[in-house]
C-alpha cells in the first residue's frame, strides 16, 4: 500500500512509440449517381504522412505498376 503521503513519479524521458511501417485500407469507389461501373479511389490520410516528410501541399510522384503503387515527394528546384 502507499504511504500516506506519497507521490506520483512522472516520466517523461520515453522516447516515442515507433511507427508501423504498414498501413492498410480499402479500395472505395466515387459516386457517379445512376452511371454505371464506379472509379475506384484510394484516399490516404493521417499524421503519419507529415512525420514521414508527406506535408499539405508536397508535390508526389506515383509510380505505377501491376498491383502496386509506390508514392514519393516530388523534386523542388
Amino acid at each position: 500500500m502507499a504511504k500516506a503521503h506519497s507521490k506520483l513519479k512522472l516520466t517523461t524521458d520515453k522516447a516515442p512509440a515507433p511507427q508501423p511501417n504498414e498501413r492498410f485500407y480499402t479500395i472505395g469507389y466515387v459516386p457517379q449517381g445512376i452511371k454505371p461501373n464506379p472509379r475506384p479511389q484510394l484516399t490516404i490520410k493521417g499524421r503519419w504522412l507529415e512525420q514521414i516528410g508527406f506535408y499539405v501541399g508536397s508535390p508526389v510522384i506515383i509510380k505505377i505498376e501491376q498491383g502496386k503503387l509506390v508514392i514519393e515527394l516530388a523534386m523542388q528546384f
